[in-house]
């Protein structure tokens, strides 16, 4: 006796034939009538009565429905409980990040995900002051954003540097500044930038091409 059995023996009941049954099941009729026929013969007792206008329960058989219909109700409490039970046992973070970040962290939850299969990484995308925002609300686990070493950090949070990296500027293949050796702020000057709309970020090319021209 399995669970597949006990299936197809309430089917058929349900249903009152082998043939909508096995149609339900996408199965052969032979093979839903066989599996009832083992379970009769496994348990010795004549389940349905067989005639040309479909089956009936037996006295025996309407027992023996009972007491599946009950199996097959613990047995699907059983799996919402264990269900349940990988919850509770995994565990959840959230990762807030700028788009600069998003390669990083897209390649860090594939790795998290095949040494932790129960660790639960969701990623969530922002400027730097939703990101802080998501962090301090609670609703992330940690937060990427970008910092120049300049500029004051909120002491409400823990920093912690994972990526230390250069300004890198990209100019189109006609522009007089691919001709330079070095590009200073001066030179930059008049030229048009292309930023990502975040408040630190433009403070961070503003520090760049300002405060170092001053210098």
């Amino acid at each position: 006796m399995n669970i597949t059995q006990l299936q197809y023996l309430i089917s058929a009941a349900n249903y009152g034939t082998f043939t909508k049954a096995a149609s339900v099941h996408h199965l052969t009729v032979p093979t839903i009538s066989q599996s009832v026929r083992q379970l009769e013969d496994e348990l010795d007792t004549v389940i349905f009565h067989r005639t040309k206008k479909g089956i009936t329960p037996t006295k025996e058989g309407q027992l023996i429905l009972q007491h599946s219909v009950s199996i097959l109700k613990s047995v699907e409490i059983m799996k919402r409980e264990l269900s349940l039970l990988k919850e509770e046992s995994s565990e959840n973070i959230i990762i807030s990040t700028i788009p600069g970040m998003v390669p990083q962290v897209v390649q860090t939850t594939i790795e998290f995900a095949k040494r932790y299969p129960l660790l639960n990484v969701q990623m969530l995308e922002g400027d730097t002051e939703t990101v802080q925002s998501h962090v301090n609300e609670g609703y992330a686990s940690m937060g990427l954003v970008s910092y120049s070493s300049e500029q004051q950090k909120d002491a409400s949070f823990d920093w912690m540097p994972l990526i230390q990296g250069k300004a890198v500027l990209i100019v189109n293949k006609n522009s007089s500044l691919r001709f330079l050796n070095a590009v200073t702020a001066e030179d930059l000057r008049n030229e048009v930038f292309v930023l990502y709309r975040d408040e630190y970020i433009e403070s961070i090319a503003h520090n760049l091409i300002v405060i170092k021209n001053r210098l």
